[in-house]
């Protein structure tokens, strides 16, 4: 358990009373919590059961921004709060009370090195949002370029570090008295990197340029453009672009659009940076996607972007696709090879809760299915039954499940089990292209000659082994024609896999030649063929070894 600051008694309080009051009072109780609470908090608390979302809302509100993340990330990505919890803090995510401009311009001036007037045309003093941890106001360059300004709050990062440290300590007690079995402190120390992350523009700025890079082919989605001389830790200085937000849309306006089609590249464009690209906008809420007039998709914020391993990227591709054609026990299967069951943890059990939540999301395929709810589902799952994941899960739940009602916004009969289907093949494209890239295939083929190469000078290690008796084996008698058939036998193999070995690298070495022959799609066919010789033969070898060894079996 973490040493507790004495600085952070008081908040180390603030935090348990919120949980006394809306949480588990029998777990508190059994540390003596409830001798620390005044008559105030334990008369506001007689009854949990009375108090609503908005009142949990307001009351983080009253700890601090650090509170409103965390409350956002409780309700949306464990599966600690109700669902209703979810919109209260959707409401804390665009209602947040903004700071004068004349705390803001200092903010400007000391972070870019130069006074406003002399930086921008003019600015806008009244801003146009105001989140937990920034605000943003409107501003003209000296080109007359429409710009967007984000100013961080005074003693934001202050803020986050000084509050976290408490929060570490009630993850680290909470985690020791439940065995562990929301593992509380993982998740906890990713959304701090998060956090910090997020407060350190110049990473938005970054992200900004990759996501709007991955994004280049899509016209209908605009991602602002970083002016990089005008960004620093502190302030982000981006194109403007106006626009509606998504989910305050008139009937109308919704009616005037081609809902299905804006939404399919929706949900496609984030399916291809989750799934192809794994660098995604983690935090497409209500509030960070708007809609222009010309009928085109915003995206702001991308402060909280999601980082995806290759070896990730492909599990989940299978996940995504096994549960669209409702596959529940290779979908229970894959989640496995994602996270890390626990000692206690229940196989059956597992993949019967896994295939009953699978079933069910499949029985209506007229709504089609809610990607991120089943993802948050099965996250709740692995908890119950000590599957721990990854923490990326839950932000990826997080984010298709506000996709989805992004998109069911946008279009109502939008169905994604569709979109994922019809997407499907130019997924596991890129994936086999990206598996056969140059490269790869230079590291496979190598590793297969630097096998074949010292096939030899292993064998007879071996051998000078057995003959000197280091491995304690008597041998009474040699029959020398079976001796000598096996040494044929064993060249033969390594004759044939040098074979195997030379069509692999000739694939590899044709794979990216312009004039090779006739081509299929981008590959030559050349390169097929080569790779497909290869691929039996390697077939032949793992065919011949198995059938070797049920044999003496």
């Amino acid at each position: 358990m973490k040493t507790m600051h004495p600085k952070d008694l008081l908040v180390y309080r603030d935090i348990l009373k919120l949980v006394w009051k809306y949480g588990n009072r029998s777990m508190l109780s059994s540390i003596g919590f409830e001798k620390h609470l005044e008559k105030d908090d334990t008369s506001d608390a007689q009854d949990n059961e009375n108090h609503t979302a908005e009142d949990f809302a307001s009351d983080l509100e009253k700890l601090g921004p650090t509170y409103v993340k965390i409350g956002q990330i409780l309700a949306t990505q464990l599966p600690i709060l109700p669902a209703q919890y979810k919109q209260a803090m959707e409401r804390l995510q665009d209602d947040v009370e903004a700071i004068p401009f004349n705390e803001v311009a200092p903010i400007i001036e000391s972070e870019l090195g130069s006074p406003i007037l002399s930086l921008f045309e003019k600015i806008d003093t009244l801003p146009i949002g105001a989140g937990s941890l920034a605000q943003v106001h409107t501003a003209t360059l000296k080109n007359e370029t429409q710009v967007a300004i984000k100013v961080q709050r005074p003693g934001a990062l202050k803020n986050v570090n000084e509050n976290f440290r408490a929060l570490e300590h009630v993850a680290s007690t909470i985690d020791t008295m439940t065995n562990e079995r929301y593992g509380l402190v993982e998740i906890l120390e990713h959304t701090r990197k998060t956090l910090l992350d997020e407060l350190d523009f110049r990473h938005e700025a970054s992200n900004l340029s990759t996501i709007g890079r991955h994004l280049k082919k899509e016209p209908m989605i605009l991602v602002p453009r970083p002016v990089v001389s005008l960004c620093s830790q502190r302030v982000l200085t981006m194109s403007y672009h106006p626009g509606e937000k998504v989910t305050e849309l008139s009937p109308r306006r919704i009616d005037e659009l081609d809902g299905d089609k804006l939404a399919g590249k929706l949900f496609r464009s984030y399916m291809h940076q989750i799934l192809v690209q794994g660098t995604f906008h983690a935090d497409p809420h209500p509030g960070n996607v708007l809609l222009d007039q010309q009928g085109r998709i915003i995206l702001l914020d991308l402060g909280m972007v999601g980082h995806i391993s290759p070896n990730m990227r492909e599990m989940l591709t299978q996940l995504v696709l096994a549960i669209a054609d409702g596959r529940g026990d290779q979908v229970a299967d894959i989640t496995i090879r994602i996270g890390e069951p626990d000692r206690t943890y229940d196989h059956m059990h597992f993949t019967q809760q896994v295939n009953n939540l699978v079933m069910q999301c499949n029985q209506n395929p007229v709504e089609g299915i809610q990607l991120g709810k089943v993802l948050l589902d099965i996250a709740n799952i692995c908890a119950e039954d000590r599957v721990r994941l990854p923490p990326i899960m839950t932000t990826i739940g997080k984010t298709l499940l506000n996709l989805d009602e992004l998109a069911r916004t946008i279009a109502p009969t939008f169905n994604p089990s569709d979109t994922v289907r019809r997407y499907s093949s130019k997924i596991l494209t890129k994936h086999f292209r990206r598996s056969f890239s140059r490269m790869r295939l230079y590291d496979a083929a190598i590793e297969i000659s630097r096998l074949v190469e010292e096939a030899p000078r292993r064998m007879n290690k071996l051998l000078d082994t057995i003959v000197r008796q280091d491995l304690g084996l008597k041998i009474d008698a040699i029959d020398e024609e079976k001796l000598i058939s096996g040494f044929e036998k064993i060249a033969n193999r390594i004759t044939f896999g040098l074979i195997v070995a030379a069509l692999y690298l000739s694939g590899a070495m044709t794979l990216n030649v312009e004039h090779a022959g006739p081509r299929f799609g981008d590959v030559p066919l050349l390169s097929i063929l080569l790779f497909m010789g290869a691929f039996l033969g390697t077939g032949m070898i793992l065919m011949t070894m198995y059938f070797k060894r049920s044999n003496k079996k």
